[in-house]
């Protein structure tokens, strides 16, 4: 019961009768994976994340795969702060907490990439908690 707690979807408990094992991994193989959207829009800013371009206003906005990256991953986390680790570990994968600013250096070399023909700035910073993309 811990493990469904914890975020298992499912689990058996020893001794377990290999047929049973079998059906549950065709079950889990069965359902279908969440696809992510292909093109993501907000407002003038478009990416499409099957060939790794963004755009705003039209103009392509050379970015580097992990600022793409991070850009997607702010898109689809419109209005909601994301913290520093949750970009660490969609950004680099990997799960860690630190004092360096390589989070805050990416964050800001993206701004300026992306906001720099915009008069309106697309994130924000949230002291000591995160970033959030804003929309309309």
């Amino acid at each position: 019961m811990k493990g469904l707690e914890l975020g298992a979807d499912d689990y058996l408990v020893k001794p377990f009768a290999f047929p049973e094992l079998l059906a549950r991994v065709r079950s889990v193989l069965r359902r279908a994976p969440q696809q992510q959207p292909e093109h993501l829009r907000i407002e003038d800013l478009e990416l499409d994340t099957e060939r790794h371009k963004a755009t705003r206003s039209g103009v392509p906005l050379n970015l580097t795969p992990k600022e793409f990256l991070l850009l997607a991953h702010l898109v689809r986390s419109t209005g909601a702060v994301v913290s520093r680790e949750e970009i660490a570990e969609h950004v680099w994968e990997v799960g860690f907490t630190t004092d360096t600013n390589v989070v805050d250096v990416v964050v800001r070399r993206l701004r300026a990439k992306v906001d720099d023909r915009s008069r309106r700035n697309s994130s924000t910073r949230i002291r000591g908690v995160g970033y959030v993309l804003k929309g309309r």
